[in-house]
C-alpha cells in the first residue's frame, strides 16, 4: 500500500525525533514540536493507521510509538535527506589519506578504526577475497645450507614470509635457480591460476631441489590465506553507550555474538552496490535483528572488492551517518588507487 503524503510526514518526524531523543513519541510531541499541518486528532489517527500497517510499534510501558524495522526501511528508501558535506569531517580522513601503507590488511584495519572513531559507532571493515592478486616477486634467502626464509611479494603490497628446513643440503646455486624459474613461471598470474600442472614446470625448470617441496607447500598456504576474507570488528564497545543496551545482559550477548564470528556481520546474502542498509531482522535471526549496520564497497580493481561499515540500533542517523560513510568509502578508494594500482588500472 502506497502511504499518502500526509503518513509520510508524520512517519519522518517521529523517526526524525525517535533517532534524536531514544523516547517514544506520543501526538502532543508531534503537535508541540513540529510545523506540522494537521490537528491532532488527525495526527493520532494517522499515527494508528501507521501503527496497524506495521510503520510504528507501540511498547507497552508508553502511550507514543517507536518506528518499526520496516518503518526504518521506508525511511532510509524515500524519506531521508542527505545533509551537505561537511569540511570537519575531512580532516579526520586526511590524515589516512598522508599514510601511504603498504600493506592492504593493516589499511583496511586502519580505516575500520578510523570510521568508529569519526561516528563513534562500532565498525566492520571487510578484506576482499584476494583470489585475483598475484605473486610480484618471490626471493629465497639462506640460512644456511637447511634453512631458507621465503619471501613472497603481492600485487597488493602484502609481504609474506615463511622460514622453512629442507631434509637435505640445497646449494646456492640451487636455490637461485629456484627462485629464478619461480619469478619467470608463477608471478603476475591471478592466484586461482596457479596450479598443480603449473608447478610441475617449476619441477621440470628447476629440477629435483629439496627446497622444492616446502616452497609449494607454502605457495598453497599463502593461497589459501589470501583467498580468504578478513573481518575487524573496531568499537563494539561503543555499542554500550546506547540506551537500548542498558540491559547488560542483552549487551553481552550482543558483543559475544559479534567477536565470536566475525564472518556473520555481513547478511550472507548481501551484494553491496553502493550505500546498502541492513535494517533489523534484515541482519538475520541472530542478536543483531535489533541493530542496523550500514556498508559502503570499495574497490580495488581487477583484485576484487570490499565492504567497511558500521552497526548500532536501528534508532541510528540514517542520513547523517551513510552520508559520512560514503564520503569515507570515496576517500578509501581514491587511497587504494594511489597506493595499490597501476594507473593502468
Amino acid at each position: 500500500m502506497e502511504l499518502s503524503e500526509r503518513k509520510k510526514q508524520i512517519l519522518k518526524a517521529i523517526i526524525g525525533d525517535y533517532i534524536r531523543t531514544a523516547e517514544p513519541v506520543g501526538s502532543k510531541v508531534l503537535t508541540e514540536g513540529h510545523a506540522l499541518p494537521f490537528s491532532s486528532a488527525t495526527i493520532r489517527n494517522e499515527m494508528s493507521e501507521l501503527e496497524e500497517l506495521g510503520y510504528l510499534e507501540k511498547p507497552h510501558t508508553s502511550a507514543g510509538r517507536i518506528p518499526s524495522p520496516q518503518g526504518y526501511r521506508l525511511y532510509v528508501d524515500e524519506l531521508m535527506e542527505h545533509p551537505a558535506d561537511s569540511e570537519g569531517d575531512e580532516a579526520p580522513l586526511q590524515s589516512i589519506m598522508q599514510t601511504k601503507v603498504r600493506e592492504l590488511d593493516r589499511l583496511i584495519q586502519e580505516a575500520g578504526r578510523l570510521i568508529s572513531n569519526l561516528t563513534d559507532y562500532a565498525s566492520v571493515a571487510i578484506t576482499p577475497a584476494m583470489t585475483q592478486a598475484s605473486i610480484r616477486r618471490f626471493e629465497i634467502i639462506a640460512v644456511d645450507k637447511m634453512n631458507f626464509v621465503i619471501v613472497v611479494v603481492t600485487d597488493s603490497g602484502s609481504v609474506k614470509n615463511k622460514m622453512v628446513r629442507t631434509m637435505t643440503e640445497v646449494t646456492h646455486d640451487e636455490a637461485e635457480l629456484l627462485t629464478y624459474v619461480l619469478n619467470q613461471t608463477l608471478t603476475g598470474l591471478p592466484l586461482s591460476h596457479i596450479t598443480a600442472e603449473r608447478f610441475d614446470i617449476v619441477r621440470r625448470a628447476a629440477g629435483l631441489t629439496a627446497l622444492l617441496a616446502p616452497v609449494a607447500e607454502y605457495v598453497a598456504e599463502l593461497i589459501e590465506e589470501l583467498s580468504d576474507q578478513k573481518v575487524f570488528l573496531e568499537g563494539a564497545t561503543k555499542m554500550l553507550r546506547f540506551p537500548e543496551y542498558r540491559d547488560l545482559r542483552k549487551a553481552q550477548t550482543l558483543l559475544d555474538y559479534m567477536e565470536d564470528d566475525r564472518r556473520h556481520l555481513l547478511p550472507a546474502t548481501a551484494k553491496i552496490d553502493g550505500i546498502q542498509f541492513f535494517i533489523g531482522p534484515e541482519n538475520g535471526e541472530n542478536p543483531l535483528s535489533e541493530t542496523s549496520a550500514i556498508y559502503a564497497k570499495y574497490d580495488i580493481g581487477r583484485i576484487g572488492q570490499g565492504a567497511i561499515g558500521i552497526v548500532g540500533p536501528t534508532r541510528m542517523d540514517y542520513a547523517k551517518l551513510s552520508s559520512q560513510l560514503n564520503r569515507f568509502a570515496k576517500g578509501l578508494n581514491k587511497l587504494i588507487a594511489e597506493t595499490f594500482l597501476d594507473e593502468k588500472e
